[in-house]
């Protein structure tokens, strides 16, 4: 997937060389720092919010189910020395089924959580492009980038050229209405 950003964004730049020097000379860009968005703007920490309620809830679940299987084990342990052969390896059969099915609906809510973080996450992608678009279209700039901390293809640009802060603001105006 960064491959084809990158790929489109070097095709993008090799574009605006190939166009004549008075075109080019008109090319205003800037950058965003979305992750910065994401952790200063209002719709960016209710986002956060979102997922991080998501996430304790089904963490609820897991650590439910988690105290139950500790429970069984410890009774277990407890009557070991009282139990027959065939009941004591009833009980760890079933301690065993449990813990499978345990693991499986652990697996199965951190698929639901990793879902819910996509979706929300989107969601708020789509604001942002919104919001950087306006932003864009009122300041005259003819490209922005995303200035990502996890590397990307923005490898360096000027601070001036940060519009980060105009489009939190911009974005909560959104928000606000």
């Amino acid at each position: 997937m960064k491959l084809k950003r990158l790929i489109l964004i070097l095709s993008i730049f090799g574009l605006f060389l190939c166009i004549r020097p008075a075109v080019a000379a008109e090319l205003k860009a800037a950058y965003v720092d979305a992750q910065k968005v994401l952790d200063n703007s209002k719709a960016g920490k209710r986002t956060k919010i979102t997922i991080e309620e998501y996430v304790k809830s089904r963490q609820k679940i897991i650590d439910l189910e988690e105290e139950d299987l500790k429970r069984m084990d410890t009774e277990l342990a407890k009557q070991a020395a009282v139990l027959s052969p065939d009941a004591r390896r009833e009980k760890e059969e079933v301690l065993k089924r449990k813990f499978a099915e345990y693991q499986k609906r652990a697996a199965d809510l951190r698929g639901e959580v990793d879902n819910k973080k996509v979706e929300v996450l989107k969601e708020f992608n789509q604001g942002l492009e919104e919001t950087v678009k306006k932003v864009a279209e009122k300041e005259g700039y003819t490209i922005v980038f995303d200035k990502n901390p996890m590397g990307g293809p923005l490898i360096y640009a000027k601070e001036n050229l940060d519009i980060t802060d105009k489009v939190v603001a911009e974005y909560d105006k959104k928000t606000n209405n």
